[in-house]
């Protein structure tokens, strides 16, 4: 009969929790360098699934919805108002709406078992924060790796 111990339980979640870590780890590289070099980036955005299914069913300029975040093309006045009601509610106005939407769709399947339905609102908040920092701080024309791969970066403090 094998009868574990708490401090044996607390060893094997705390190992569990390491490995949990060191595949997001691995997933968030491989993202990041996929972001940087895959030759079919555009093409992976534009033909995923839920990107497609989000933009069939909302023809309001929004790409991805969630979290008290709101990821747009463009501002409608409904959107205006909806971002007014509340000091939580984050609105991502882009051309690259899509591209967001996809990378918050991949980072959501990385971070599965760290985000819950609480920890979301703040996960995806900086996610929001991240883009709408890297907007304001572009001059000229946006480049989408460089506003994914900022989305990314601020992702990883929930590792």
């Amino acid at each position: 009969m094998n009868i574990l111990n708490k401090g044996d339980i607390l060893q094997q979640e705390t190992k569990k929790s390491e490995e949990i870590s060191v595949s997001e780890f691995k997933s968030i590289k491989k993202l990041e360098n996929f972001i940087l070099y895959g030759e079919d980036l555009k093409t992976k955005i534009d033909n995923h699934p839920r990107v497609i299914s989000y933009l069939s069913d909302h023809t309001d300029g929004s790409t991805w919805y969630g979290a008290d975040v709101l990821v747009v093309f463009r501002k409608t006045l409904e959107m205006k108002h909806w971002v007014s009601r509340s000091s939580s509610h984050h609105l991502v106005e882009t051309k690259h709406a899509k591209g967001i939407a996809w990378v918050f769709i991949v980072l959501s399947n990385i971070y599965v078992d760290k985000i819950d339905s609480i920890t979301k609102y703040f996960f995806y908040a900086d996610l929001a924060e991240a883009a709408n920092l890297y907007l304001e701080r572009s001059t000229g024309e946006v480049n989408l790796k460089g506003l994914l791969l900022e989305i990314v970066r601020s992702s990883k403090k929930y590792l």
